[in-house]
């Protein structure tokens, strides 16, 4: 009876059994996703993204000077000065156009038309421009360089060229006394007029000089 007693206890689980239950935890483990590797969480140094063919570096660039041009100073109290530069097939390259403008200058760039580069700048310019709403507008086979004149307190300034005549430092001294600056546009009236004109002005000035001393000496 003992001995039917001891054959009828269950037999205690062997090794292999734990072994299969991590099989099957192995199996269950198997079917969720991958922990990224260690290696992949860190974080490389940003590196430059290399400068695009097209855009290369243009060092020591030669340009070829644009010579001829046209030029609408407009009428009393137009708003714009604009330059007219005829160069053919320059629409095709329209993204190599630029223009830089300053208060008193502007300076047109195109590149690569023809196996060329062109350029046009001028300086000292006759009167300020507002650089911020000057353009160039871009054609088939011309450019139109828009300069947006300074509106003075009743229109907008009168140009008699594109260049001024006078030096930079000539310039500040008639924008500090506006008097001194319609005596001086006078005064070149007079140089270029014909001897009528000269008679006009002439009298004009020695009444607007009566009873003062100083002023232009015609």
């Amino acid at each position: 009876e003992t001995e039917a007693k001891i054959k009828s206890l269950p037999a205690e689980p062997t090794a292999a059994a734990p072994a299969a239950e991590a099989t099957g935890n192995s199996a269950a483990a198997a079917e969720e996703p991958p922990v990224p590797a260690a290696s992949t969480q860190i974080k490389q140094p940003p590196v430059a993204a290399p400068r695009p063919a097209s855009l290369p570096s243009r060092p020591g660039l030669q340009f070829v000077p644009i010579a001829k041009f046209g030029v609408d100073l407009g009428g009393y109290n137009e708003p714009m000065v604009k330059v007219y530069v005829d160069l053919p097939g320059v629409g095709a390259v329209k993204s190599e156009v630029e223009c830089n403008f300053t208060a008193g200058s502007f300076d047109l760039k195109v590149n690569g038309l023809g196996g060329k580069n062109y350029r046009l700048l001028k300086t000292n310019l006759e009167h300020d421009i507002l650089p911020e709403s000057s353009s160039v507008v871009v054609k088939k086979d011309r450019l139109i360089i828009k300069l947006q004149k300074v509106k003075g307190e009743y229109s907008y300034e009168s140009w008699q060229g594109l260049v001024s005549k006078k030096d930079p430092a000539a310039k500040s001294k008639s924008k500090a006394d506006p008097t001194a600056g319609i005596m001086d546009m006078m005064k070149d009236m007079y140089d270029t007029g014909d001897e009528n004109m000269k008679k006009i002005i002439g009298e004009a000035m020695m009444k607007s000089r009566s009873g003062q001393s100083g002023g232009p000496d015609f």
